[in-house]
């Protein structure tokens, strides 16, 4: 069951690895069968009830056109106990998958978010294993996390993008005016940071460089000064990035003490 760009889905993956596909409905049947030669894979049918040929009904939507979709299926005469629903790579609400599961059908997620290869699945029982299935014939490498903590998982995703790019542009301004190339202050910004996360992916909170290291505070007072005079419109970035490591690692208390003495002081005259 599909709108929009289909082709760019998950689904699209799958037709594309030769993976054989039966009847595709949509909202006509001259989408439809836009949609089956857009993927050069399965029927064009004329009703979205004549996906209840089919096991595993596999959709997929633009933000724009879920609502009208999902109630078109969900008009189908389809008996959905026994049968698997998968959403591929649009954004579902709670109620929408409630709405079959009221009905009696398996329902489960899949989705990329951003990671080369690996795709999202959300969901339990028979939809889950189908859609351990799906991305296995995708060769996609599953991460699956438990029904209804989608926005936790994309709160990780944010942290991890969106979140983490100003602080490697801010490390990349601050290598710039300590005199590193124009071109090379970015790289080398990158490559602490890449080095940062592969000791966090073996070593954990224990790869945090002063987990077992006591921090020379007077350094780190002055690197907080430097930061400061630097990113006069972020006064606070640097020290209350640190103090959040070491509350969250409820370490070196007096570190935390005298940043938090920094922050509540004025900026030195003429910076």
């Amino acid at each position: 069951m599909g709108a929009g760009a289909v082709g760019k889905s998950l689904i699209g993956r799958l037709a594309a690895r030769g993976i054989a596909l039966g009847p595709v409905s949509a909202v006509s049947y001259r989408v439809a069968s836009r949609i089956a030669n857009g993927l050069n894979g399965g029927t064009a049918v004329r009703e979205a009830s004549e996906l209840s040929a089919a096991a595993v009904v596999l959709f997929h939507a633009q933000p724009e056109q879920m609502p009208a979709t999902v109630e078109l299926l969900a008009e189908a005469k389809i008996s959905w106990p026994g049968r698997t629903l998968l959403f591929c790579d649009c954004e579902v609400t709670p109620a929408m998958i409630h709405q079959f599961r009221q009905e009696g059908a398996s329902v489960a997620v899949a989705r990329e978010f951003g990671l080369s290869g690996r795709v999202l699945l959300e969901g339990s029982g028979r939809g889950l294993l189908q859609a351990h299935r799906v991305a296995k014939e995708a060769q996609l490498k599953a991460v699956e996390i438990l029904p209804g903590a989608s926005e936790r998982f994309d709160a990780a995703v944010t942290l991890s993008t969106c979140g983490i790019t100003p602080l490697i542009d801010k490390a990349t301004a601050l290598l710039r005016s300590a005199g590193v190339r124009e071109l090379d202050a970015p790289r080398l910004a990158a490559a602490l940071i890449a080095q940062t996360a592969d000791a966090y992916a073996h070593s954990g909170k224990q790869s945090w460089g002063w987990y077992a290291r006591v921090p020379e505070v007077p350094r780190i007072l002055a690197e907080a000064d430097a930061a400061r005079a630097d990113a006069p419109e972020m006064p606070e970035m640097f020290p209350f990035l640190l103090l959040f490591g070491l509350e969250l690692f409820d370490k070196h208390p007096e570190l935390a003490i005298a940043l938090r003495r920094r922050m509540a002081a004025p900026a030195p005259s003429g910076k």
